[in-house]
């Protein structure tokens, strides 16, 4: 098949998938689907209910994972879900955090505005197009509930915080040798302290001015060319706005003319209130002993990783240990290399509140009254 014909096919499939028409043989999408189901292990029928009404969409359960059809999701929720065909790629959401799915023949592959994370996932399933739970609580601001006896999903708005986020770039000269995309979230509210805004969107901003000062840094002392120009730029998240919190993701790139670009991910958490950077330590303040369960079982976690590759051994936690919050609980990051090869991709790993604060724990103690 020439690539102009399974760019295609893609596209066609991808179209047929969210629509939930065949908009390829039948016979296609039959095979595509009985491949998927020999790879995972699916549960059909789960109730969807919104705003306490059931809908008519089913969800299902892949591999323990409970998926959300993204038709559902435009349909009956009234979130704004656009394709273009050219790129098989759909827009789900709106305001300062979007989902961009890629849906190919037989996988689907989604980033949070340019921003991928192993927590992310997506599936074509019988010709239609699911995304899983955790995507909508950690992303689009929707709460969602699942009761395994009912085999019900309980989706609601979330009551997000009063403010207001806009994304703001930094002005920089690109030319045919580099090009600077840089941006980052500024927040504004009535209902906020002042000082709390200036400090938090200064940490923001500094953090864009240091990735800019950096990129002309590299160029002064590069030789970039404009046959392999160098690229500066980046992407935000807003991973958690609720309860008087907020936790940002920011994630930089870099390519000044090797065999591959460089990736970072930063994470930044902070009390509305007065503004402070959180560390762990005021996240996890519920449990003493955050530290001691986190360091034994990342040691399992990354010597499993390792598998004999020969890079350095995870000791503790740093002071001013990389992390991120979600609605899904707290995610551990560490750089590119640190403990993988390139290929792997940035380590981090997910841990929920339930798994780290004891029973009746809640994060945040102190920091959101």
């Amino acid at each position: 098949m020439s690539k102009h014909a399974k760019k295609w096919g893609s596209a066609l499939l991808a179209a047929g998938i969210f629509a939930g028409v065949t908009a390829v043989p039948v016979s296609y999408i039959q095979a595509e689907s009985t491949k998927q189901q020999q790879a995972t292990t699916q549960q059909p029928g789960i109730t969807i209910q919104w705003n306490g009404k059931t809908l008519p969409a089913k969800g299902v359960q892949v591999n323990g994972s409970t998926m959300i059809p993204v038709a559902a999701l435009r349909d009956s929720l009234g979130i704004p879900v656009s394709y273009d065909a050219k790129t098989a790629t759909y827009t789900v959401g709106s305001g300062y955090n979007k989902l961009y799915i890629m849906a190919s023949s037989s996988d689907a592959y989604v980033n949070v505005n340019g921003i991928n994370t192993r927590s992310m996932d997506a599936k074509q399933i019988a010709g239609k197009l699911y995304i899983p739970m955790s995507l909508l609580k950690d992303y689009l601001g929707i709460d969602a509930q699942w009761n395994a006896a009912q085999k019900t999903v309980t989706l609601s708005k979330s009551q997000l915080n009063p403010i207001t986020i806009a994304s703001q770039t930094l002005p920089a000269s690109s030319s045919a040798k580099v090009s600077y995309k840089i941006k980052y979230p500024q927040i504004s509210g009535s209902q906020l302290n002042s000082e709390a805004q200036q400090a938090i969107n200064n940490v923001l901003k500094k953090h864009a001015e240091g990735i800019l000062a950096a990129g002309k840094k590299m160029m002064a002392e590069g030789e970039a060319t404009t046959e392999r120009p160098y690229e500066f730029g980046n992407d935000f998240v807003i991973a958690y706005n609720k309860d008087g919190i907020l936790s940002v993701i920011m994630q930089d790139y870099s390519y000044t003319g090797g065999a591959h670009g460089m990736t970072a991910r930063k994470g930044y958490t902070f009390s509305l209130a007065d503004g402070k950077l959180l560390q762990l330590s005021d996240v996890l303040k519920a449990n003493p002993n955050y530290k001691k369960f986190l360091n034994a079982d990342l040691k399992k976690k990354i010597d499993a990783l390792q598998a004999g590759e020969g890079f350095g051994k995870f000791k503790e936690l740093a002071a001013d240990q990389n992390f991120y919050v979600t609605n899904s609980g707290v995610t551990i990051v560490f750089d590119l290399y640190d403990y993988a090869p390139y290929a792997y991709g940035i380590p981090e790993f997910t841990y929920s509140f339930g798994q780290l604060l004891p029973q009746g724990g809640k994060p945040f103690a102190g920091q959101n009254e």
